[in-house]
């Protein structure tokens, strides 16, 4: 089979490899999982790419295909209609589209801006987001044609001017018809003539019906009767100038409707390329969500591609066995259970594989797996394998499975078979995939055995990968020594001899004839002949096999139990990493509460102390007239205090229960030991497992485990380095008061002295003369609680004019 482009022909033997691997089979599940006739006969042209990057490009957009359907849904291209006679009548000169017709150009257009809409986002979809992009803009035509045309398929008054107008006389006329014919029934002395009180039309033209005996009575033209004669219809002469109007402007409207319609085709006409290709990018994104979709259905996944000839299915299912996969595509199942997953490895090193086993041990069913997942591989389906499975690029495929015998071409199997492989031999082209099945039978096994060998070194040498399946002990000898060749046999149950459908590579397989055939009811003196007639080599050869075949059975089983206990134990790993997240999110619960307690707590001292500080301000406020300096002495005091005692109740309230470590502690923290509920400052760790702190000026080492970090509180000095208070600034600042009252010097001094001691001055000049001013500065000086004492200044510091205040500390 040669592949190529999706619009590849396959001849006459590509379609026998197709028919053989079942290829048909998946292009009807594909087409039945397509939503429009675009797409299900874009999917049923598609054919396998040979080139590597292609397919790699092909399965890209399977997989975007594949993102867009989980993230968005499936999009509606059944809405996708058939434009194809559409497209010929707005091709054709002077061709004109009716209102149906045009409604269909319309529905393509939403279509395709909803799917624009839709993919122009998808940052998971690049390629299907951009294809999309391509889509052209008509929406300009579908506006104009949605304008035109009511949704009941009628062509609107909105149209154009003239046919509104038109319309409009129309109404008017049958208006008047309408009065005109309503008097005449409603006159009492007319009722006897009329057949009914009806008023109906006939050839476009409204009339009466009138009895057949009065038909004197009323005069007008008679435009019929009825089936029996009983009753004539009758157009009176009164309106027929009337219906003559109507006619009139009938015809009218229906050239001016003909007219309307003929620009819109030209619209279409002059879109028409804009218009196909929105429709051909339709069908392809209809297609390519068909494939999204049947990989769901498949639970497939998207398969390396190798630039080499190695092939590694991993778990891979034949897709026709997978019973969940309702294709109704009429393919019969061969099972009603699901399919047992095989992995076939084959190595570049190594390109021949051979399969020998039990008698419908599944030998056949591989050989098409491999083959049917390459080729849907190259048309960029994903395959019913596990993640990470690879598969290589093929330019031909041959297959030789099943019984070719023809009696009208003078075919046996073993004829059939070898005109098969001699049309390979004629058009093999690498890289190529052979698959051989049943390789060497219908003839005499040894020269059968010899032949088979030599075909598949024949293709060896040629560079094919080559995949055979056979009960040849010739075969099998080969496949063990042979360099380049790998051996592999598909297991059974040593004690029921049913297969297990599992691949044992470096193995010989049994073909079991004895065991089938005594399965099947094949009777025992049969058996017994039989097998009285095996050699005694023949016959240790059996057991032998059997043991090695009992022995695999039980390193598989082994595995498994391994395998089990493995994942038994990573269930436990994770149940117990669960565990500790629960204990842990219980603790950031716990810590999370204590915090919002210490909140509350910070929150009601900070009120209470507020509300001291308040009541100190009200009872000072009497006495600040009769001495400002005393009262303003008297309050720093009481503020001092109170911030004191709120700092210790809160240092003593508030501690953080959390194992300390070097990340969450520094030097100069306050800590609290557990055992004994005291507190103190961390002054650094001698060892990994102990603290030493200094408590009440004591120094005392205690074990880490001890500690407690307490949060500090947001009245404590800050420091400049781990442990450390910040540096007092010894450069002495000045208070200039000169030129102020003694009042305003006071406060002024007052104020200096408490900036001095916030920014941790240690001496203040303070300039005052030598009169009257300087005898009250004096006064306030003495008895101040942020003065240490007192110096006279040096001359150089301005001699009598001015003091050195020493500040404490």
């Amino acid at each position: 089979m040669t592949v190529g482009d999706p619009s590849f022909t396959p001849s006459s033997h590509d379609a026998g490899v197709f028919h053989s691997l079942e290829y048909d089979a998946i292009l009807e599940m594909l087409r039945l999982r397509a939503r429009s006739r675009a797409g299900r006969e874009l999917v049923m042209r598609t054919r396998p790419l040979h080139d590597v990057s292609s397919v790699r490009e092909s399965l890209e957009m399977t997989r975007q295909a594949v993102c867009v359907l989980e993230t968005e849904g499936a999009l509606p291209y059944q809405s996708l209609p058939d434009v194809g006679a559409v497209f010929g009548v707005a091709r054709a000169v002077g061709g004109r589209l009716d209102p149906s017709q045009l409604m269909t150009v319309v529905s393509l257009v939403e279509l395709a801006v909803h799917v624009r809409r839709v993919l122009a986002p998808c940052e998971n979809a690049p390629r299907l987001s951009s294809l999309a992009g391509r889509i052209p803009d008509v929406t300009d035509m579908a506006a104009a044609i949605r304008r035109a045309i009511q949704p009941d398929g009628e062509v609107a008054d909105e149209a154009s001017p003239r046919l509104a107008d038109i319309r409009r006389r129309i109404r008017a006329a049958r208006s008047a018809l309408q009065a005109i014919l309503d008097s005449f029934l409603d006159d009492r002395d007319n009722e006897r003539f009329l057949q009914e009180r009806l008023i109906t039309s006939r050839n476009e033209r409204y009339v009466l019906v009138v009895k057949s005996e009065h038909r004197a009575r009323i005069p007008g033209i008679i435009h019929g009767a009825s089936s029996s004669g009983a009753s004539l219809f009758v157009e009176p002469l009164r309106i027929v100038e009337l219906n003559n109007d109507v006619v009139a402007l009938v015809d009218e409207e229906q050239r001016e409707i003909a007219r309307v319609l003929a620009d819109l085709t030209a619209r279409v006409h002059d879109r028409l390329p804009d218009l196909e290709r929105a429709f051909q990018t339709l069908a392809q994104l209809d297609a390519l969500q068909a494939k999204a979709i049947l990989a769901g259905d498949m639970r497939a996944f998207a398969p390396e591609i190798s630039d080499g000839l190695r092939i590694a299915l991993e778990q891979a299912r034949h897709p026709l066995l997978i019973t969940e996969l309702e294709d109704g595509s009429g393919v019969s199942r061969r099972a009603a259970v699901e399919p047992v997953p095989i992995s076939i490895r084959i190595e570049p090193e190594s390109p021949v594989l051979v399969i020998s086993g039990p008698n419908a041990g599944g030998k056949t069913v591989a050989l098409k797996t491999v083959g049917l997942l390459a080729l849907m591989a190259q048309s960029g389906l994903f395959i019913p394998a596990a993640a990470g499975s690879v598969l290589p690029v093929f330019r031909t495929v041959f297959a030789d499975i099943g019984d070719e015998q023809s009696i009208a071409a003078d075919l046996s199997t073993f004829s059939a078979h070898l005109t098969t492989i001699i049309e390979m031999t004629r058009n093999l082209e690498s890289p190529a995939l052979v698959l051989l099945d049943e390789l060497g039978s219908g003839t005499d096994p040894s020269e059968g055995g010899a032949l088979g060998v030599g075909v598949i070194e024949f293709f060896h040498r040629a560079g094919a990968l080559v995949v055979a399946t056979t009960h040849h002990e010739a075969i099998k000898s080969f496949s063990l020594t042979a360099p380049g060749v790998t051996c592999a046999a598909l297991g059974f149950d040593p004690d029921t001899y049913k297969p297990d459908f599992r691949l044992s590579y470096g193995a010989q397989g049994r073909s079991l004839a004895f065991e089938m055939a005594e399965r099947l009811g094949l009777p025992e003196s049969i058996l017994i002949e039989a097998r009285s007639r095996l050699s005694r080599r023949e016959v240790e050869a059996i057991d032998h096999l059997k043991r090695m075949a009992k022995q695999e059975r039980e390193t598989i089983e082994l595995r498994a139990r391994l395998a089990e206990e493995r994942e038994e134990l990573a269930r436990a790993r994770a149940e117990h990493a669960r565990e500790i997240e629960k204990l842990e999110s219980r603790r950031r619960m716990d810590m999370r509460e204590e915090s919002e307690r210490y909140r509350r707590k910070r929150d009601e001292m900070l009120a209470c102390a507020d509300d001291e500080i308040r009541a100190i301000v009200l009872r000072l406020a009497t006495e600040t007239t009769r001495n400002p300096i005393r009262a303003g002495q008297r309050a720093r005091r009481a503020a001092h205090d109170a911030f004191s005692r709120l700092d210790q109740a809160i240092g003593d309230e508030v501690a953080v229960s959390e194992p300390l470590s070097a990340g969450c502690i520094s030097v100069g923290d306050r800590v609290r030991v557990k055992t004994f509920g005291v507190v103190g400052s961390l002054l650094g760790w001698p060892s990994a497992d102990e603290a030493e702190l200094e408590i009440e000026g004591k120094r005392l080492r205690v074990p880490r485990e001890e500690l407690t970090r307490i949060e500090s509180s947001p009245f404590q000095r800050p420091r400049t380095r781990e442990g450390e208070p910040p540096v007092r600034r010894h450069s002495p600042g000045e208070a200039n008061l000169a030129g102020l009252t003694v009042e305003e010097a006071l406060v002024r001094l007052d104020k200096l002295l408490d900036d001095a001691i916030l920014a941790d001055m240690v001496e203040l000049r303070v300039v005052h003369g030598t009169g009257r001013l300087r005898r009250a500065v004096c006064a306030l000086l003495s008895d101040h609680p942020h003065v240490a004492r007192i110096r006279a200044a040096l001359p150089s510091e301005g001699g009598a004019g001015a003091s050195i205040v020493v500040l404490r500390d």
